[in-house]
């Protein structure tokens, strides 16, 4: 594998969005839901469909899970009243079940020859900063990561430009040197707003919605294409007006 210098290179910061891109965390966040839930005196909630609730936020996908079995009296200071008490609960679940969450193929390898490229890396997430570290704890991650941007750092979150923004001021780097990589049309619109580039796997949690109507710059199979690119051996493209995505690198 050849190795581009710093001016050849295309990118000198990589963010990437953490479930559904990095991680796996969708059955654990799925049991952790339906547990919290339950607690309120409600039907257990579909584990395989909070999936596509995942992007938002813990209370979000809490608040999203909760409709599709509460009842349709439930009033509305009840519902508020509900949630709060099983996001409550979901911290104490999710901090049992966190360690399970396993890293995609080519996540760690990704990030190991990201960092010996020089290319700076950071998790832009909407989750809570204390579900991060919690889902971190123990594992690889940590020491391949240079910067964190979670869902309570800024006053605003993904969608908005804010979480980019923040992270390419702390690096140091240029809008366009700094590429944003993730799974959902938050990630897209975020990396919109920011104006910066952003490519986006087809493995994660889009709402179920298929990833080419997201508008990503490209779509790639796997994380290795990122470090490809920043490598020297990137040898594919995407043209998504054609509906094509990027190949596969012998």
């Amino acid at each position: 594998m050849s190795t581009l210098t710093t001016a050849d290179r295309p990118f000198d910061a990589v963010l990437f969005d953490l479930d559904g891109t990095l991680l796996e965390t969708a059955p654990e966040i799925g049991a952790a839901v339906s547990l919290a839930i339950a607690e309120q005196g409600l039907p257990p909630v579909d584990i395989a469909g909070v999936r596509f609730f995942i992007g938002h936020g813990v209370r979000q996908t809490i608040a999203k899970a909760y409709d599709t079995v509460a009842p349709a009296d439930t009033s509305a200071a009840k519902r508020e009243a509900d949630i709060d008490a099983a996001l409550a609960r979901f911290e104490h679940h999710y901090e049992q079940l966190a360690p399970q969450s396993q890293p995609f193929a080519d996540t760690v390898s990704t990030l190991t020859a990201l960092r010996a490229a020089g290319v700076k890396c950071a998790i832009v997430s909407n989750k809570e900063t204390r579900f991060v570290e919690q889902l971190l704890a123990g594992g690889p991650l940590p020491g391949l990561i240079d910067l964190l941007v979670c869902g309570d750092t800024l006053p605003k979150k993904k969608p908005d430009a804010a979480p980019i923004l923040y992270a390419v001021d702390r690096f140091g780097t240029q809008l366009s040197r700094t590429l944003m990589v993730g799974d959902s049309s938050i990630d897209v619109a975020c990396a919109r707003n920011a104006g910066v580039p952003v490519w986006m796997v087809p493995y994660g949690y889009n709402g179920g919605h298929p990833v080419e109507e997201a508008g990503a710059d490209r779509i790639i199979d796997t994380l290795s294409e990122v470090a490809h690119a920043c490598s020297g051996s990137d040898r594919s493209s995407v043209n998504l007006a054609d509906g094509l995505r990027s190949g596969p690198h012998p």
